[in-house]
């Protein structure tokens, strides 16, 4: 059997089902290796931490021993995608950010970073893991700009990310086409612009702080907000399509229609859901 259709083979396998194969003979044990798409969800582990806590120590070393002997062992120069998918805090920072070097190394297109419980709670993120912050200074950087040429997606949950960092990533990331952000505690004023980003869509998702956002100057197809009530402010978006906001009725007091409404020769969806305590959800779309 030709080497490129055992790879297609593994590819619909886990990680840790393809990574065993290495021991079925020596042709076998590199073959793994070839693969653009690291995929290490542990669902099922977080199902038993969920039933009882007490496996969640057992569980967490099981977890990040797989993943760093996966990515000592990975060889291949690039990495069409890496996710993770466990619950781990800032008490894990220094092996995340080896994880997260190795991905940008592999010149990653698709970076996901899933660090909630099964059980969602964005309010307590103080313990969250920080999206990094040394993205200037070169000698210590986890993301030399030269290295962030290939990311298109980014998927942050239980993340914590600051407007620096995301304006600075934005600046690094010259092919960044999708960002959600999902419970991040830090965000307050975001502010997305410029007229040489190629950012199509952007998802805010149960950030707490969140305050305001400011979406202007860009060629942005797709904005996604959840959570409080904001101030939203958009211009200069042409090609701006859908749009869904959900948030509290208290939303309504601000100029969230009249932004909205501003885009309204270009869009083809919008979608409002409205929460009141004595009202049932409403929706709205065109």
């Amino acid at each position: 059997m030709p080497d490129d259709i055992i790879i297609m083979v593994l590819s619909r396998l886990s990680v840790k089902e393809a990574v065993v194969t290495s021991i079925l003979s020596t042709r076998w044990r590199f073959l793994w290796c070839n693969l653009q798409t690291l995929n290490f969800d542990a669902r099922q582990a977080l199902d038993n931490i969920d039933n009882d806590f007490r496996f969640y120590l057992s569980e967490r070393y099981k977890y990040t021993k797989q993943v760093n002997g996966v990515i000592r062992s990975y060889n291949h120069p690039t990495l069409h995608h890496f996710r993770i998918r466990f619950y781990l805090t800032c008490e894990y920072t220094s092996v995340i950010d080896e994880w997260l070097k190795f991905a940008v190394k592999k010149k990653v297109e698709s970076l996901e970073l899933d660090l909630e419980t099964n059980q969602k709670n964005y309010l307590h993120n103080t313990f969250n893991y920080s999206f990094p912050s040394r993205l200037s200074d070169k000698s210590t950087s986890i993301f030399p700009s030269a290295n962030l040429e290939s990311l298109k997606k980014l998927y942050l949950n239980s993340v914590n990310m600051r407007e620096s960092v995301l304006g600075e990533l934005l600046t690094k990331s010259p092919h960044l086409e999708s960002i959600s952000i999902h419970g991040s505690g830090y965000l307050t004023h975001i502010h997305v612009g410029g007229r040489d980003l190629k950012l199509k869509h952007f998802e805010i998702v149960e950030c707490p702080h969140v305050v305001s956002v400011y979406l202007s100057d860009f060629g942005i197809e797709s904005f996604t907000y959840v959570g409080q009530p904001i101030d939203l402010h958009l211009s200069g978006l042409p090609n701006l399509k859908n749009v869904v906001m959900s948030q509290g009725l208290a939303g309504l007091s601000n100029t969230l229609f009249g932004q909205i409404l501003s885009c309204a020769s270009t869009l083809q969806t919008l979608s409002f859901k409205i929460y009141h305590p004595l009202v049932s959800n409403s929706y709205l779309r065109m």
